[in-house]
């Protein structure tokens, strides 16, 4: 057994046999890991109920309301194809889906670390126990969500872009292209890796003669059209420019975007000044405007990476060499960089980062965390180590396993919005029946198709039932949470305190069930 243990961790290269069980272990414990994370989160997420809707209305071929409801309708589209396929609902399609990016995005992970020069079985082992373990690729499992399907054809790009790096084939720069291409189908931020490829490609040649001219103007030219694909998803939600502008005058489709978020940043600098500083150091609102841009990120950065994992990242960074093959460090660095470019873009535009919007940028600085591992345990020795320095490392270590176990507990808190919704589902079989603050709500009752009675903000929902909205609806079902008394307070003397129904459940939230007279 210890021979085998030793043999399983040496510094011999993994042949194909060993690759191809880590591989299927690894498939087959994501897989189970993704079984678990559904079984114990069986509430589907918001943002599902807007794929499936967007999915309904594919199917009928409703174009227009389909990229009305949602203006990135690829995810939905293979939710409609997989349900076609295999027979199922547009919930379980998803599902599968999900678990399919996610089994794939760990196993490209193991084989870029490979590609990276992690090719002996020690580091094998490492990267499968990283992808395996990690909160980054294990906290999403049990959404609906596009950007597991980003993930792993970003994964898929950065692979074709190591092995270009050995081989220096066309197929090779063609699937960085195409990974990246497809990836943008999911998620925006894809674009920019699009239109940064010949970049990409050329830092990560071997041979680099390459003038720096042809990547510079390529570089100006993707800028330009990634200027105005961003000015139109700005813009198209909004109805503030058309389809056909963006090709009849698509500077003006930039200008107004860019001149939107001038306005909106300049309104957020007019705040800083006002609430936070004085009439004699309102000249830092910049200051203080970029130090905040930079501590969301940070902060965002920390809580998907989780501090013990960024700790490992941030010693695989300074330490060089960083991989085995040096000539992987600049695409790497600029992967990460180029990460860090768009939440900055996006954090200066919104002032906050969903925890998801970091995943890529998480899984790209994990790619060197099986190096760091590997460098801690050539250099320091158990035995050379002193007391404190074990109870530090033990400490670590179990705050690690923590985290790592935190992305699979994630118990759901949102039973009773599929109690109330099962509940209300015979009772609001008639459109607009029904007006909740809740999509999860709307979709278990099958009303989610019903969106001018889906109000998610709750002072809203009682403004308009006391301004006579609404006439048509039956019953008024609000979701609110544990703690909210202010909203449960307000809930009650709007509508009373005798309410048809109430969903709750020791944890989580709970939901309140009205019959309107």
């Amino acid at each position: 057994m210890f021979e085998k243990t030793v043999n399983l961790l040496s510094e011999q290269r993994a042949q194909r046999g060993f690759l191809l069980v880590v591989l299927a272990i690894c498939a087959i414990v994501s897989v189970a890991l993704s079984a678990w994370c559904i079984y114990i989160d069986d509430v589907i997420n918001n943002d599902a109920v807007e794929y499936i809707r967007t999915a309904e209305r594919l199917a009928v071929a409703d174009w227009s309301g389909a990229l009305s409801a949602y203006k990135w309708p690829f995810y939905p589209f293979l939710m409609l194809l997989v349900s076609d396929i295999l027979g199922i609902a547009y919930g379980p399609a998803g599902y599968l889906l999900n678990s399919f990016f996610f089994t794939a995005a760990t196993l490209l992970f193991v084989l870029i670390v490979r590609e990276l020069g992690g090719d002996s079985c020690r580091l094998t082992v490492f990267a499968a126990l990283v992808a395996i373990a990690h909160p980054a690729f294990n906290e999403y499992r049990a959404f609906i969500i596009r950007d597991a399907g980003y993930l792993a054809l970003f994964l898929s790009a950065v692979y074709c872009l190591a092995r270009y790096h050995h081989v220096g084939s066309l197929r090779f720069r063609i699937g960085v292209l195409a990974g990246f291409v497809v990836a943008s189908l999911f998620r925006i931020e894809g674009l920019v890796f699009v239109f940064c490829t010949p970049l990409l490609l050329s830092i990560t040649r071997k041979q680099r003669s390459m003038s720096a001219w042809p990547v510079l103007l390529t570089l100006i030219v993707a800028a330009a059209v990634l200027a105005t694909i961003l000015g139109w998803w700005l813009l198209m939600p909004d109805g503030s420019v058309s389809h056909q502008s963006v090709l009849d005058n698509p500077l003006q489709v930039v200008t107004t975007a860019w001149e939107q978020i001038a306005a909106s940043t300049t309104a957020k600098l007019t705040v800083l000044r006002k609430e936070f500083l004085g009439k004699y150091s309102s000249e830092q609102a910049y200051v203080l405007f970029g130090f905040t841009v930079v501590m969301i990120i940070i902060s965002a950065a920390l809580t998907q990476l989780t501090v013990p994992w960024a700790g490992l990242a941030l010693y695989g960074t300074v330490n060089q060499p960083r991989f085995p093959i040096a000539g992987m460090t600049p695409a790497w660095v600029s992967l990460v960089g180029i990460h860090g470019v768009v939440l900055l873009v996006g954090a200066a535009v919104m002032m906050y980062l969903k925890p998801r919007y970091q995943l890529s940028l998480s899984v790209t600085a994990l790619l060197i965390v099986p190096f760091a591992i590997q460098r801690l345990l050539e250099q320091y020795s158990w035995r050379q180590l002193s007391v404190l320095h074990r109870l530090f490392v033990i400490l670590v270590l179990l705050w690690g396993v923590g985290e790592c176990v935190s992305g699979l507990d994630n118990f759901t808190r949102a039973a009773a919005t599929k109690d109330a919704g099962h509940w209300l589902v015979d009772k609001v079989s008639t459109p607009g029946s029904l007006v909740t603050n809740d999509r999860r709500v709307a979709f278990y009752s099958g009303r989610h198709g019903d969106l001018q009675h889906i109000v998610t903000d709750v002072s809203q929902v009682l403004h308009g039932l006391r301004q006579g909205e609404w006439q048509d609806s039956e019953y008024v079902a609000l979701r609110l949470q544990r703690q909210d008394l202010k909203s449960e307070a307000w809930v009650l003397e709007a509508l009373g305190a005798s309410p048809l129904k109430v969903f709750s459940h020791p944890k989580g939230d709970k939901v309140m069930v009205y019959r309107r007279p």
